[in-house]
């Protein structure tokens, strides 16, 4: 027969863990319990056609997705990838993320070029690119979060090259 005990808090008698006993689980009704580490939501976004730029500034390549996080204390896992075109030997592209109009590689990094590089001396190359950054938001807020871009000469480089889609994904993790 199954009972039902009603309380407004639970304690520990000493120390500071709760212990639930192996082969046991602790389930919520309504609403989840969420340990640290485990994933809150996931969301991704994308983007299909070919982003060009000469600026030695970063620009947006249109790769981007709105998260809200459940939480202000949450971390954001970001992962990017897109496919990259030097468009000819010698060119570089330098890649990173934004949050909103921060650049996160640089809060945590000065003096960084970015998150991910791509260059080929000898010729035109294309190929895949993959970033990934644990961000610290420390906002409940909708978050914009963007794959930018530019070149390291002032010459001609792209992004989502040969109908490659660019794919953006953040994940909300309890702290």
């Amino acid at each position: 027969m199954a009972s039902t005990l009603k309380i407004n808090n639970l304690d520990t008698a000493s120390g500071s863990t709760i212990t639930i006993p192996t082969g046991k689980t602790l389930k919520a009704t309504d609403t989840p319990i969420v340990g640290t580490g485990n994933i809150i939501q996931v969301v991704q976004g994308h983007a299909l056609g070919s982003a060009l730029t000469s600026s030695g500034s970063y620009v947006a390549s249109g790769i981007d997705v709105d998260i809200t996080p459940k939480y202000a204390s949450s971390k954001i896992l970001i992962q990017a990838t897109t496919a990259a075109d030097n468009e000819a030997g010698g060119r570089q592209i330098y890649m990173t993320l934004y949050r909103d109009s921060t650049r996160v590689d640089s809060t945590y990094v000065s003096g960084s070029y970015g998150l991910g590089t791509f260059w080929n001396g000898a010729g035109r190359t294309i190929g895949n690119v993959s970033m990934h950054f644990l961000d610290s938001p420390n906002s409940a807020s909708q978050l914009h979060y963007e794959v930018y871009f530019r070149s390291a000469n002032s010459q001609q480089v792209e992004l989502n090259t040969q109908t490659v889609a660019g794919v953006i994904m953040c994940m909300e993790i309890a702290q």
